[in-house]
C-alpha cells in the first residue's frame, strides 16, 4: 500500500497483547480524567507551593494533558487501526474519568458546555490517532504531519504575535509546555533531517496560525 511507504506497519500476532494495550489506553484516559477534575478543583491553599507557582492547577484546564496522552497512544500503537482504536478507548476512559468523577465526588453531573467539547473531540480522536501515527514515519508525508503535531506545541509554548512584538516563552505553566514540546519532538524523532525540517515547519504553520484572521477554539 502507499500509506505504507511513509511507515510501516508492525504486525502483532498476539490478540492479548493489542487487548492490553487498548486498556491500559483506556485506563490511561480515565486516570487522566479523575486526575484533571480532582487537581483543578482543588483550593489554592491546599496545593504545595512549589505545584501553585507553575500553575499546576490551570495547566489541567487546558487540552494539553490529554493531547500529550493522546499523542503518546497514537504514536506507539503496532498500526494506523490500533492508533485510531487506542486513542477512542483513551478518549473514552476520559470521559468515564470526568462523569465519574463529578458524579461520585462533587455530586452533580458536569455541564453540557464543558463536556460537549471532550464529546466532539472523543468523535473525531480515531481520525486524528489514525493521522499522528503517520508523523512517525519516514518521508516528506510524515514531516509534514510532524509538522502539523509540532505546530499546535509551538503554540502552547511560546507566545506568537503578528509582529513577533512580545514573541517568547509562555511561562503561564512554568516551562511544562515547552517540555512537553521538546517530548513531542523527541517522540516525533525519526531522520535528523527530516525533524529539522518538521520543526521548522511546525514553527511556521504556528505563526501562520496566528496571522489568520480566524482562530480554532483550544489550539
Amino acid at each position: 500500500m502507499i500509506l505504507d511507504k511513509i511507515r510501516s506497519r508492525h504486525r502483532v500476532r498476539s490478540v492479548p497483547k493489542m487487548l492490553a494495550f487498548t486498556f491500559l489506553a483506556l485506563l490511561s484516559g480515565f486516570g487522566l480524567g479523575m486526575l484533571s477534575e480532582f487537581v483543578a478543583g482543588l483550593n489554592a491553599s491546599s496545593v504545595p507551593n512549589w505545584l501553585e507557582a507553575v500553575n499546576i492547577r490551570g495547566f489541567f484546564t487546558t487540552l494539553m494533558p490529554s493531547a500529550f496522552g493522546l499523542l503518546i497512544v497514537a504514536l506507539f500503537s503496532h498500526t494506523p487501526i490500533r492508533a485510531a482504536l487506542n486513542s477512542l478507548a483513551f478518549f473514552v476512559g476520559l470521559l468515564l474519568g470526568y462523569y465519574i468523577y463529578f458524579a461520585a465526588v462533587i455530586r452533580t453531573l458536569p455541564e453540557w458546555n464543558s463536556m460537549g467539547f471532550w464529546l466532539i473531540f472523543a468523535a473525531i480522536s480515531p481520525l486524528i490517532g489514525a493521522v499522528c501515527w503517520y508523523g512517525r514515519g519516514k518521508g516528506t508525508v510524515a514531516g509534514f504531519i510532524a509538522a502539523f503535531i509540532l505546530a499546535f506545541w509551538f503554540l502552547q509554548a511560546f507566545r506568537f504575535t503578528p509582529t513577533f512584538q512580545g514573541f517568547g516563552l509562555n511561562l503561564s505553566y512554568w516551562f511544562i509546555p515547552l517540555i512537553l514540546l521538546a517530548a513531542a519532538i523527541g517522540m516525533l524523532w525519526r531522520r535528523p533531517l527530516q525533524i529539522l525540517f518538521s520543526t521548522i515547519g511546525g514553527f511556521l504553520i504556528a505563526y501562520i496560525y496566528i496571522l489568520l484572521p480566524f482562530s480554532i477554539p483550544y489550539v
